[in-house]
């Protein structure tokens, strides 16, 4: 079993929601705690303890980070099945990197921090618990655009900061960036299957009609689980071996090559789109 965080601005995009129910019943995870992150992050907790339920696993913990960090507007989906502004009384008094702190410590293996929002909790995590990244496995991304025309992106433009220092931690980082991730897609046609996902399938089928409609087109990318794979290996996403490097340009990151023999933050290159998509409707359909 592989040992991870899930750090997530979930209800915004779909994806975070999938990533979750991934996360759950992939039977090579054991998922140790859940985050929240950017806006209302105790709302978000309350969605995430919700999908708990209904995934049966209730026990895990979940705490929420500081709220705000906003820089664009957003769209919401899971506001369709908790409505915004909810708050859980089972959410962690305590932030975000603490829990993580604590998760951490009290490990007895090495633990994945597993990132598919804004780098704000994980950026704290390292400058606050100093002592704790040294039970970190690693820590995989989901964000930045690494292409020469356009190099915005949601995840890591809206806290540059925390992304530079994340991906520049000298931990093994790996990093699903959108052009590879954003090939990962559900579509419209499959809502009748998700629909009868045991448990959580009703959830996931409204957040998936809500988010599909409210963008206007049939298909949506996966881009978080299908980033969170890299915490298992390559089966669908692979590295490229080139040592890479994260720097702010324009309140953006841009990827760079770094010297020859360091070590750390390395790009996915290639994807098995189909075949992920595939892997990820019969792993969340199949409970544990």
């Amino acid at each position: 079993m592989i040992p991870i965080i899930l750090d997530t601005d979930i209800g915004d995009d779909v994806d975070d929601a999938f990533a979750l129910a991934y996360a759950i019943r992939h039977p090579q995870i054991d998922l140790r705690a859940v985050t929240t992150v950017l806006g209302d992050t105790r709302w978000r907790a309350a969605l995430a303890l919700r999908l708990l339920d209904e995934l049966d696993a209730s026990t895990i913990p979940v705490a929420a980070g500081t709220p705000g960090g906003e820089r664009w507007p957003v769209g919401l989906s899971g506001d369709v099945v908790v409505p915004p502004g909810t708050t859980d009384t089972r959410c962690e008094a305590r932030p975000a990197w603490a829990l993580m702190a604590e998760i951490l410590t009290q490990a007895s293996e090495p633990v994945w921090l597993v990132t598919i929002g804004p780098a704000t909790n994980a950026a704290r995590l390292i400058e606050m618990h100093p002592d704790c990244v040294d039970h970190l496995a690693g820590i995989v991304m989901m964000g930045g655009r690494h292409e020469p025309v356009m190099t915005r992106e949601h995840n890591f433009g809206s806290d540059p900061t925390s992304a530079a220092v994340t991906c520049n931690s000298g931990l093994d980082v790996r990093v699903g960036d959108y052009v590879i991730t954003s090939q990962a897609q559900l579509r419209r046609s499959d809502l009748p299957r998700i629909q009868n996902i045991p448990g959580v399938g009703t959830s996931l089928a409204a957040m998936l009609e809500t988010c599909l409609t409210r963008i206007g087109r049939g298909w949506k990318s996966m881009y978080d689980p299908a980033a969170l794979t890299l915490a298992l290996g390559e089966d669908f996403l692979s590295l490229d071996p080139s040592p890479m490097r994260a720097t702010i340009v324009d309140e953006q990151i841009r990827f760079e090559g770094a010297r020859r023999g360091a070590r750390g933050l390395r790009l996915a290159a290639t994807i098995d789109a189909e075949g992920f998509r595939e892997h990820l409707l019969d792993v969340i359909d199949h409970p544990a």
